[in-house]
């Protein structure tokens, strides 16, 4: 049923705008949510290149000097040595058995590369 002023036609125009409104606003998010990711994701690779910067190309921390003492490991001895290797230069003055302490992808991933 119609009614005589036209009424139903003006809550059709209504609708039509709460809808458009509805998808402009979702773009909006979608776009806000985007440059917050591209926020991040800028901020992050700076923080992770402020020593790089800042030093220069050189290994700062001890858990690098490890990894680069495993990985030299793993290429001069294998996989069954590595795996078996008790090191002695790591969690003074225990020592650390590397084949049950360590996750070895980054070792095997440099030394198959």
């Amino acid at each position: 049923r119609q009614a005589v002023d036209g009424s139903s036609s003006l809550r059709a125009m209504g609708a039509a705008r709460t809808t458009w409104r509805a998808a402009v606003g979702a773009v909006g998010v979608g776009a806000a949510w985007l440059a917050a990711m591209a926020y991040a994701v800028h901020h992050a690779y700076r923080i992770r290149l402020y020593a790089i910067e800042t030093y220069g190309y050189v290994i700062h921390e001890f858990d690098p000097w490890f990894n680069f003492r495993a990985t030299k490991y793993l290429a001069d001895n294998g996989w069954h040595a590595f795996f078996h290797w008790f090191d002695r230069m790591s969690w003074y003055p225990l020592g650390r058995p590397v084949g049950t302490t360590i996750y070895p992808g980054m070792q095997i991933t440099e030394v198959i590369c």
